[in-house]
């Protein structure tokens, strides 16, 4: 709560909506790009994350997440990455690629200082986010489909996750989507699971999953249903 408090006596007052990739991997924040919707970057948008970490981040302001002692080398797909051993707790509901850790697919947090310092300044945007009460924020984040997915906890997790914004009087919003897989193009569709006041949720119906790691193919082949629900969430 000092910390919070030291920024918001730094801050003007001119209000701001930001939008703002959440997770679960580099998907959400490309789209963001792509539709010239993104803010910043957060600590989630460039690497593997899920809810339950975020809202672990959020109640401690993130201030375990560059600890020394908590960070270590793993190898995924013959490609070495950092993880957060403290944020590595959650429900059995995610991709088994998002809940191995936090994941700093990109940076090296442990031995390149110019990477703790880009972590640095996305861990404060985040503080800063609830300093000033005229903000908007509107939270994307990419649910990756599983065997195991439950939507309904994740559109419980993302009310959690907000009550930290809204209880610094600050106008979040949370905006999900994931995918269910069909086998004709005439089935292909934008549906809505939840309609919430602050949580919306959208099902996009397509003939293939999102995996991989060329992500901008994944939206290339979806493009027509992800405008769709951008143009909602504008």
């Amino acid at each position: 709560m000092k910390i919070l408090s030291k920024i918001k006596q730094l801050l003007p007052n001119s209000p701001k909506t930001y939008y703002l990739s959440i997770g679960e991997n580099c998907l959400t924040d490309y789209i963001l790009i792509k539709h010239r919707l993104k803010s910043s970057s957060t600590p989630y948008s460039h690497g593997r994350s899920n809810l339950d970490y975020a809202i672990m981040l959020e109640e401690d302001n993130y201030e375990k997440l560059l600890s020394s002692d908590l960070l270590y080398y793993d190898t995924i797909n013959d490609t070495i990455v950092v993880r957060n051993r403290y944020y590595s707790k959650s429900d059995h509901i995610y991709n088994n690629l998002q809940e191995n850790g936090f994941e700093f697919t990109h940076h090296d947090v442990i031995n390149n200082n110019l990477h703790k310092n880009s972590y640095r300044r996305k861990i404060s945007r985040m503080l800063t986010l609830k300093t000033n009460p005229a903000n908007k924020v509107k939270f994307l984040y990419h649910h990756r489909i599983n065997e195991n997915s439950d939507l309904n906890k994740i559109v419980q997790k993302a009310n959690k996750f907000l009550s930290y914004y809204h209880k610094h009087q600050i106008d979040a919003k949370f905006f999900i989507f994931t995918q269910s897989i069909v086998e004709k193009q005439e089935e292909r569709a934008l549906l809505k699971f939840h309609n919430g006041e602050n949580v919306k949720c959208y099902v996009l119906k397509t003939m293939k999953a999102w995996e991989g790691d060329n992500y901008v193919a994944w939206v290339k082949k979806d493009n027509d249903l992800i405008k769709k629900m951008i143009n909602e969430i504008r």
